[in-house]
């Protein structure tokens, strides 16, 4: 697929979902000796639900939402993703997630695809196949700062400024993720 998507036969895109709530994700941490940092933690936190679909040139279409996402709502999401129309065959990319594989979504599948609008399931346990994947921690455990979890104000404010300005000021380069799994024409 990758290698149709370099050609410009298809739009390539990876879907996958991630939730952001004002307990910060931080893996790691080092401070200097005697000054300690700290961060409230939350036990309770809106949350702030992400449906993205994303191309590997850093193109990027989110829909969100603070109720928990549900089939439905990946119908909805699909729905105006495809209705947006697009100039060549789009394939989306999904994990094996419920609410991707739900009756919901199966009943769609057969109108999208009269749209030229197919989805592609990866197999299951495979999340470093997703490049998605790579955003959500881009976003999370680099783009995010601390200052960003002082609010819930200010946390949404920074996702969807992230969201808005990705491919711009925040980028990921895939080029050799996309090089390294293009099938290159026998030169023989």
């Amino acid at each position: 697929m990758l290698t149709l998507w370099v050609c410009g036969l298809i739009d390539l895109y990876f879907a996958d979902e991630t939730g952001v709530t004002l307990q910060p994700y931080i893996p790691y941490g080092w401070q200097k000796k005697h000054h300690p940092l700290q961060i409230t933690a939350r036990t309770k936190s809106k949350r702030l639900n992400l449906f993205g679909l994303m191309r590997l040139d850093n193109h990027l279409s989110i829909y969100h939402s603070e109720q928990s996402l549900t089939g439905a709502f990946i119908v909805r999401s699909l729905d105006d993703f495809v209705a947006k129309g697009h100039t060549r065959p789009v394939v989306i990319v999904l994990d094996n997630g419920p609410i991707h594989r739900c009756q919901v979504v199966y009943d769609q599948q057969a109108k999208w695809e009269e749209s030229d609008v197919f989805l592609f399931f990866l197999p299951t346990y495979s999340p470093h196949l997703n490049p998605i994947e790579t955003l959500w921690r881009f976003v999370k455990y680099r783009w995010l700062h601390k200052r960003d979890y002082n609010s819930w104000g200010r946390l949404k404010k920074a996702v969807f400024d992230i969201i808005r300005q990705f491919g711009v000021e925040y980028q990921i380069n895939f080029k050799a993720l996309a090089a390294k799994n293009v099938l290159q024409p026998n030169s023989a």
